[in-house]
């Protein structure tokens, strides 16, 4: 029996799940809502950058796993999954085409792994930093990844809600 996170179709499910979850917590909100800083312990952050990061992030393991499949364990980019995105990246982005994009990305993303078959799921590439890693080990990161930054979100949009939203 495999543990949750090494299931593919757990994998597959939840990834989808997040997608909608994320432009679901965000609907209604306003553009001054959206740029609120937050406070510990999610200092640097706030709802946009969240979407946009989000983005981003869905954006360059598409790259890896095109790089995975196309190569024999060649050369993967790396994706920083830790890089809070600054003002200037974010500050002109319009809520909905952000969501809409990782939304299509992410939407892309799963088309991608419904067609692996058990074998290329354990397909590598070499990480410029990490060495090998295989597309299931990069699928996991972006489900804890999407968890982590989903309950960053709540927190955000709770304490909108305590300061009279």
């Amino acid at each position: 029996m495999r543990q949750a996170g090494s299931d593919p179709s757990f994998l597959l499910k939840a990834l989808n799940e997040a997608a909608g979850e994320l432009r679901q917590s965000f609907y209604g909100l306003r553009k001054r809502e959206l740029i609120e800083p937050a406070a510990a312990p999610d200092d640097g952050w706030c709802l946009l950058a969240i979407a946009v990061h989000l983005r981003n992030v869905e954006r360059g393991v598409l790259g890896q796993f095109e790089a995975i499949l196309s190569t024999r364990g060649g050369a993967i980019p790396h994706v920083d999954v830790d890089d809070i995105p600054l003002r200037d990246d974010y500050q002109d982005e319009d809520k909905d085409t952000v969501l809409e994009e990782f939304h299509y990305l992410r939407r892309h993303t799963s088309y991608w792994l419904w067609d692996l078959s058990e074998r290329d799921w354990e397909r590598k590439g070499v990480h410029p930093y990490r060495g090998e890693i295989t597309i299931q080990e990069i699928v996991r990161e972006l489900y804890r990844h999407d968890l982590e930054h989903l309950w960053q979100s709540r927190r955000l949009i709770e304490a909108l809600g305590g300061a009279g939203r």
